[in-house]
C-alpha cells in the first residue's frame, strides 16, 4: 500500500508539471499561428508570476516537483507573454508589469526564509495561483473574438488543476492544492467558452452567433 501510495505521488508529480508546460506550448503555437485576438496579457504574466513564486516555494518547503516544473515553466509563460504582448502592441506595459511581479516575488521569497514569516511566502504564492486565470476568464465570459485563445491549452489548463489539486493533497501540501478549487473551474469555463466560440464563428458552418446568448 505505501510502495503504490509512493508511486502514485510520483506520477503525479510527474504528470502535473509536464501538462504544464504542454498547456504553455499549446497556447505559443495558437499565437505564432492565428494572432493573439483573446488572449489575456494579464493571465500570461501572471503565469510566469506564479511559476517564479512556486519556484520559491518549492526551495523554501522542499517540494521538487515544484522546482522542476517551474524552471521550464517560467521560460514558457515568458515566451507565450512576450509573443501575446508584441501580437497587441503593448510589450512596454508587459515589461513593466513583469518587473513589478518579479519584485513581489523577491520580497515574498525573501520573507519566506525566515521560519516565522514563511507564511507569507505561502499566502502570496496561493493567492497569485488563485487569480491567474481570472482575466483571462473575464474576456471568455462576454462577446468576444477569441481567435487566438488556444482550446487545447485551456483543455490542459483544467487537467494541470486537477493534477496538482491530487498532488498536493498526496504530498500533504494544501498550499499546492487550494488554488485548484477556483483554478480548475475557470480553467474548464474558459475551455468551455473558447470551444464555443470556435464552433459558431466556423466558416464552414457559417454561424456567427455571439458567445454567450
Amino acid at each position: 500500500m505505501i510502495i503504490a501510495a509512493s508511486t502514485l505521488t510520483r506520477t503525479f508529480g510527474i504528470v502535473a508539471p509536464t501538462l504544464t508546460i504542454f498547456q504553455c506550448l499549446a497556447q505559443a503555437n495558437r499565437i505564432r499561428t492565428t494572432g493573439a485576438k483573446g488572449v489575456s496579457l494579464a493571465t500570461w504574466i501572471l503565469s510566469a508570476f506564479v511559476s517564479q513564486i512556486w519556484f520559491c516555494y518549492g526551495l523554501v518547503f522542499h517540494v521538487t516537483a515544484e522546482v522542476v516544473a517551474n524552471i521550464p515553466a517560467i521560460t514558457v509563460s515568458l515566451v507565450v507573454a512576450f509573443m501575446a504582448a508584441k501580437s497587441q502592441d503593448k510589450v512596454s506595459r508587459s515589461i513593466l508589469g513583469y518587473v513589478a511581479v518579479t519584485v513581489v516575488t523577491i520580497l515574498a521569497t525573501v520573507a519566506g526564509t525566515f521560519h516565522d514569516l514563511r507564511w507569507v511566502l505561502a499566502v502570496v504564492a496561493d493567492a497569485s495561483s488563485i487569480i491567474i486565470y481570472l482575466p483571462q476568464l473575464s474576456l471568455v465570459i462576454r462577446p468576444k473574438d477569441l481567435t487566438g485563445v488556444s482550446i487545447i491549452s485551456w483543455c490542459l489548463a483544467t487537467l494541470t488543476s486537477l493534477g496538482w489539486f491530487v498532488y498536493g493533497i498526496l504530498i500533504h501540501q494544501p498550499a499546492l492544492a487550494i488554488p485548484s478549487l477556483v483554478m480548475c473551474p475557470s480553467a474548464f469555463i474558459i475551455f468551455v467558452q473558447t470551444a464555443r466560440h470556435r464552433l459558431q464563428n466556423n466558416p464552414r458552418t457559417g454561424l456567427q452567433a455571439p458567445i454567450v446568448e
